[in-house]
């Protein structure tokens, strides 16, 4: 390698060398839901979305985490948190998510949600929040914290109820209205215990 060569390369690295990686920026959109807004919050490096309602009537926040397959959700009026494995088939993608909400914003103010969940919460409190990813252990962090199970893919035994029936009742359900893609209940569990056969 000519002497001169040498020098450059020297001189690149000397002038680069405190040059820091330019971090991407989240995006931040505001959605007119309602009466109220939500503000959804994108972080394409870490693979998260965060929704939080500011509607006057009531107060909630999502964390949409794509990278460990889980959502969470922060009621404030109940003081609780519940935690659930992602439907990637119900939930939109985090690419086209932002684009989605300013299209479904309907003009008169109304909610217009394109797709429901439904979750069953169990009766398993979570104790560790740190393998649900740090911005999940951020929104749940002492708060009493609750598994919840879609509906149609409930497992019995993950309820803590084996050997019997859940059922849940429509007004024990809690609405989540998500940037008028998506509404998210989370439902009380009742358990029927089966009947023996003699």
């Amino acid at each position: 390698m000519p002497y001169s060569s040498v020098i450059l390369t020297i001189w690149w690295l000397l002038k680069f060398q405190n040059v820091k990686s330019v971090k991407r920026q989240p995006l931040y959109r505001r959605i007119n839901v309602g009466t109220g807004y939500q503000i959804l919050t994108i972080d394409s490096e870490t693979l998260v979305a965060v929704v939080e309602d500011k509607t006057s009537t009531e107060s909630w926040k999502t964390v949409l985490n794509y990278d460990t397959g889980y959502i969470a959700s922060r009621v404030v009026a109940e003081n609780v948190c519940y935690i659930s494995r992602m439907d990637r088939v119900v939930m939109p993608a985090l690419s086209s998510i932002a684009v989605l909400a300013e299209e479904n914003k309907n003009v008169k103010g109304e909610r217009v949600v394109s797709r429901d969940v439904r979750y069953v919460i169990s009766n398993r409190r979570i104790r560790d929040l740190s393998s649900y990813g740090s911005e999940i252990y951020s929104l749940c962090r002492g708060l009493t914290t609750y598994m919840a199970y879609e509906e149609q893919q409930q497992d019995l035994g993950n309820l803590g109820n084996q050997g019997s029936q859940v059922w849940y009742n429509q007004n024990s359900c809690y609405r989540l209205d998500v940037l008028n893609l998506l509404g998210i209940d989370y439902c009380q569990a009742q358990v029927q215990p089966q009947a023996q056969s003699v």
